[in-house]
């Protein structure tokens, strides 16, 4: 969990349009090994290099895609949507961090 804090104010800063968090981080998991997270960016990004710059490095736990729009649609949409036999899964995402 205290990835995903370090996650979402280095989002905040590098100017993140959305989160959304997947893996076993969503179910019912006691200790999750896996934590994917799809950030999405745009125009402006990024308003921190800094921030940018460790996002791009990673946080511990935390499997990060850096995506503009027509990646976050396969990611999201597609990919984090269902499992292997292409059951629907859930996601979590992040819709404020202010």
């Amino acid at each position: 969990m205290e990835s995903i804090r370090w996650l979402t104010n280095l989002a905040r800063r590098a100017g993140v349009r959305r989160i959304v968090i997947n893996g076993s981080f969503t179910t019912a998991v006691l200790e999750p090994n896996d934590v994917d997270c799809a950030l999405l960016i745009g125009p402006g990004f990024p308003q921190d290099a800094k921030a940018e710059e460790e996002l791009i490095e990673g946080l511990p736990f935390l499997d990060i895609h850096l995506v503009r729009q027509d990646g976050w649609d396969e990611l999201v949409g597609k990919i984090f949507a269902t499992d292997r036999r292409r059951n629907p899964r859930g996601m979590i995402e992040v819709i404020s961090w202010s």
